[in-house]
């Protein structure tokens, strides 16, 4: 399994090299709040609180057609994880945890903008997100919690999670622009593997900048 993470995550990665041959407009740099919901099933008790995360991120912005562009970003950021003693892995405590889990976020986002003011626009984003959760450091004792969480979070198509959003533009100056966002992740495989629907619905409040680059 770990493999085929691997190379799942090397076909994603591959699929946006062409983008950057594109005539690229703009630089993004993301930061913000993510708040993913850890909803348990019927007959799991509850975990730890939702977790909060603070997403690190970097992308461009490629113009397409009129308003639309294509704005690819990566992001990176993690949180612990267990088992304790239920059939998946969830979101855990530092004192339960079993591993810390850095998630990959593969964002080829499509914006479509629309004036407002004079230095104001906004517009809404759609994408076919991918998410990989890759376990790393290990809890003394815990070894053999690595390769489940791998299984559980590779399988089957447990990386997907289509994007939708809606942003803000305010043009500071001619260069730089501040855009904040409200982005959210929908876990659609737990429509095929019977988990509850809402667990693993996460919600960036997304404080991004955008840099221009010269014309």
């Amino acid at each position: 399994m770990r493999r085929n993470l691997l190379i799942a995550i090397l076909l994603a990665l591959l699929c946006t090299l062409p983008l950057f041959a594109l005539d690229i407009d703009a630089l993004d740099f993301h930061s913000g709040i993510l708040w993913m919901i850890d909803e348990p099933a019927d007959d799991e008790g509850t975990g730890a609180p939702d977790p909060l995360l603070t997403p690190v991120g970097f992308g461009v912005s490629i113009p397409l057609d009129g308003r639309i562009s294509l704005d690819p970003a990566i992001y990176l950021y993690g949180t612990n994880y267990a088992f304790q003693g239920w059939d998946r892995p969830r979101p855990a405590q530092i004192e339960q945890r079993e591993m810390y889990v850095l998630s990959l976020m593969l964002d080829p986002a499509f914006a479509f903008t629309y004036d407002w003011r004079e230095n104001i626009s906004w517009g809404f984003i759609l994408s076919p997100t991918m998410i990989f959760r890759i376990p790393t450091v290990t809890a003394p004792g815990e070894e053999a919690a690595h390769s489940e969480m791998l299984n559980y979070f590779i399988g089957p198509g447990r990386f997907i999670f289509p994007q939708a959003g809606l942003f803000m533009d305010w043009r500071v100056n001619e260069k730089i622009s501040f855009r904040p966002a409200v982005r959210t992740y929908l876990p659609v495989f737990h429509i095929w593997d019977g988990d509850p629907l809402l667990d693993q619905l996460t919600v960036f409040f997304n404080a991004g900048f955008r840099l221009k680059l010269a014309d």
